[in-house]
Parts: C-alpha cells; sequence; structure tokens
C-alpha cells in the first residue's frame, strides 16, 4: 500500500516513507474499527484515501475553511463524504 499511496500523493523517494507508514496503520487501525472487520483486505481503498487526506492535513489538522480578511476559521472533525460513504458499506452490523 505504501507504493500506491507514494504515487497518489506524487512522492518519488523515500524520505517520506515512515511517515506514510506510521499514517497506513493510523487510517487501517481506524477503518477496522470503525467497520468491525477482522482485517483490511476489503478496506484498501478507503484506506489510502484515507492516508491521502491525512497526509494533506498535516499541518492544518481540523482545520476546514479559512478566510483572512475577517479572520473566519471553520474546523473540521471527521472525513469527507466520499471517504464515509466507502467506510459505510463496507461496516459490519455488530449485535451486543
Amino acid at each position: 500500500m505504501l507504493e500506491k499511496v507514494k504515487i497518489l500523493l506524487g512522492i518519488s523517494d523515500d524520505t517520506k516513507d515512515d511517515l506514510l507508514t506510521l499514517l497506513i496503520e493510523q487510517a487501517t487501525e481506524e477503518a477496522i474499527t470503525y467497520t468491525h472487520q477482522d482485517n483490511a483486505e476489503d478496506l484498501n481503498t478507503a484506506i489510502s484515501k484515507m492516508v491521502v487526506y491525512n497526509y494533506n492535513r498535516i499541518g492544518t489538522e481540523g482545520l476546514d475553511s479559512e478566510s483572512y480578511t475577517g479572520a473566519s476559521y471553520s474546523y473540521s472533525a471527521d472525513y469527507p463524504d466520499a471517504i464515509m460513504r466507502i467506510l459505510k458499506s463496507k461496516r459490519k452490523i455488530v449485535t451486543v
């Protein structure tokens, strides 16, 4: 998955491999927890999109939009709808 994520991000060297590996691990854990899946086999598309999203948000975590003249900021806590649709489609119903 690391190589696919690097392609999506346009990264051709290995300077970001440690960071990307960490983001992949975190996204995988989040996806498995959310979907109640036993493994990440069916979640690769969602995970790669989550990693790209998280990578692009480094330094602006939570910032959804900003405006300078009026100094307005908006923060987001969730993934975009496109990612959430993928995760929801893979979600298992858990009965207790």
